[in-house]
């Protein structure tokens, strides 16, 4: 459910994301009118549809119980106190929100171990980088899965590997500009790093050697309203003229 006038009634439930670990699926909930039921519907890792937009300002955490019948998260935003262990059957867990063009607006809260990580993953390695410091918010696209296994309890499951692609404002994406932040953004650290300088820069080649009269040559005008480098978009439009599978 996108944020709407009703959104913070009771039986009002957000669109959620989901990972099985098991089979390495990623998904999201749909509400199924025929049978009145919560299914889930997959997504395609490495497609148009896995990129979202995560708000780092309203991230939280906390802890967790999910089982059959019963879910329960409790969390509170990062950098405020963390709320009160409640009890063995309950988990470390997080949350944030996410939003991408074909979906909407999506909740994200998992206390299973696998996503769990690797979403802490992206909120640390977010950190290290000006845009953050700037207000800016990531564009993640889950791209692949990788195996992980446990030998404590003998098994293995299946972890995403989610990547940040680009930064956007926050104030871009309507459902989080409703939203009040309840988490800043880092201070400014002369180690953190701009995001484009991590993009994969072609390595130096040697100039071609050429004879005299080549040397001589003038070079081509270049000709008339023909740009001299190609016209740099907007990450967001970009992002928004995705092509998107039907769903």
């Amino acid at each position: 459910m996108p944020n709407t006038d009703i959104s913070d009634l009771h039986g009002i439930f957000p669109t959620s994301l989901r990972w099985n670990a098991e089979m390495g699926v990623l998904g999201y909930s749909a509400y199924d009118e025929v049978t009145g039921e919560q299914t889930i519907k997959e997504i395609e890792l490495g497609s148009s549809k896995a990129k979202f937009v995560m708000d780092l300002h309203t991230r939280a955490r906390g802890y967790g119980s999910v089982r059959q019948g019963f879910y329960d998260m409790r969390l509170t935003p990062v950098e405020t106190p963390a709320p009160e262990w409640p009890g063995e059957d309950y988990k470390p867990a997080i949350g944030c929100w996410l939003w991408n063009p074909p979906l909407g607006e999506l909740r994200l809260e998992t206390n299973q171990k696998t996503l769990l990580r690797a979403v802490s993953n992206v909120w640390d390695q977010a950190r290290t980088f000006k845009e953050a410091a700037e207000g800016l918010i990531p564009i993640i696209h889950f791209t692949d899965r990788r195996e992980q296994p446990y030998p404590a309890i003998g098994r293995t499951f299946w972890c995403p590997i989610i990547i940040i692609i680009t930064w956007v404002p926050r104030e871009k994406v309507p459902p989080f500009a409703l939203r009040e932040p309840t988490v800043k953004p880092p201070p400014v650290l002369d180690s953190q790093v701009r995001f484009a300088l991590l993009e994969a820069q072609p390595a130096p080649q040697p100039a071609p050697q050429r004879d005299a009269a080549t040397r001589t040559r003038s070079k081509q005008p270049r000709k008339p309203n023909e740009p001299s480098k190609p016209a740099e978009r907007g990450a967001l439009d970009d992002f928004l003229d995705d092509e998107i599978p039907e769903l």
